[in-house]
């Protein structure tokens, strides 16, 4: 046989694979044929010199075996957080396709803001809820199967409080990154008061050191002016918190009260539901304290006043 026939050869057996291959039914895949349940053989590739070569197969639908088409492994996409004691907010970082890299970068990003000390988390193709408390501790919770891990997180936290905790925000793993500024550093506040009860000195009065950037920062000071202003008694602390703010409440049994919450508002409702579970059938929502507000502040119960 001439060249020129060979490839002739060749051509029409290619022609007639062709024809075979017509993609008429969902089923029209050829591939190479293993002998197993369900083949039904087709033709044949050519071989060197245009010779029929391998055996070429379909399935004919009857189940057992057969060609499966190959698959793409899934695209996943990563997300992550970072957070810090000292901070308000989280950074956060989304859209990435590669494990690790999300988290590796907002950990970087928290670390850089806050000179270390960040904790991270990273999750993929789904929310994640990031939970605060009373206190602006953050909790987080994955969204996925029925959102049972959110509920279960939610009600652990709030059962150890007022006021039900809050979801702070809710991030998708494709989510646009975020970087808090300056602002996101707490200010901490640590309220002192006598020791006792009146009959034992206590003057019904809370000693406040606020904005301060630690509470070994301003424990010592808060403690240093209620003994300043009650020489010979104990003093002890009364409240501690960053970045939230503090309550004053009484109630008509003489019973002070402090509450620390993330806002006003809620530090308010959170005064009155304690106060109430105390027993008394009055109470009086005094004085609202910001953490961030720089200075040494003095709060008389008896009067309602702060100095």
């Amino acid at each position: 046989m001439t060249v020129f026939l060979r490839l002739c050869s060749a051509v029409v057996a290619l022609i007639v694979v062709q024809c075979l291959w017509s993609p008429s039914s969902a089923q029209a895949q050829t591939f190479a044929c293993s002998g197993a349940a369900g083949e039904r053989m087709v033709g044949h590739a050519p071989g060197p010199n245009g010779q029929g070569g391998v055996p070429l197969c379909m399935s004919d639908g009857s189940g057992g075996g057969g060609y499966a088409a190959p698959t793409r492994p899934p695209v996943l996409t990563y997300g992550a957080f970072a957070a810090h004691i000292d901070a308000t907010d989280i950074w956060s970082e989304g859209n990435q396709r590669q494990a690790g890299v999300a988290e590796r970068i907002a950990l970087e990003a928290c670390n850089r803001a806050m000179g270390g000390g960040c904790e991270s988390g990273e999750w993929n193709d789904s929310s994640m809820a990031i939970i605060r408390d009373q206190t602006g501790v953050f909790f987080h919770a994955w969204l996925g199967e029925g959102d049972a891990e959110r509920r279960r997180v939610m009600d652990l936290c709030s059962s150890r409080q007022e006021l039900p905790c809050q979801v702070f925000k809710t991030i998708n793993a494709n989510g646009r990154r975020h970087r808090p500024g300056p602002e996101a550093r707490r200010s901490y506040a640590v309220g002192a008061w006598v020791q006792g009860t009146i009959a034992d000195g206590y003057d019904r009065k809370l000693y406040l050191a606020s904005g301060y950037r630690s509470m070994e920062e301003a424990r010592p000071l808060a403690i240093a002016a209620c003994l300043a202003a009650n020489p010979g008694r104990n003093c002890q602390i009364a409240v501690e918190a960053g970045g939230t703010f503090i309550q004053t409440v009484t109630n008509d049994r003489g019973r002070d009260f402090t509450v620390v919450e993330t806002s006003v508002e809620r530090a308010r409702s959170a005064g009155e539901i304690r106060c109430r579970r105390d027993g008394g059938t009055g109470c009086e929502v005094q004085a609202t304290f910001d953490t961030r507000q720089r200075g040494l502040f003095v709060h008389d119960f008896s009067r309602g006043a702060a100095g």
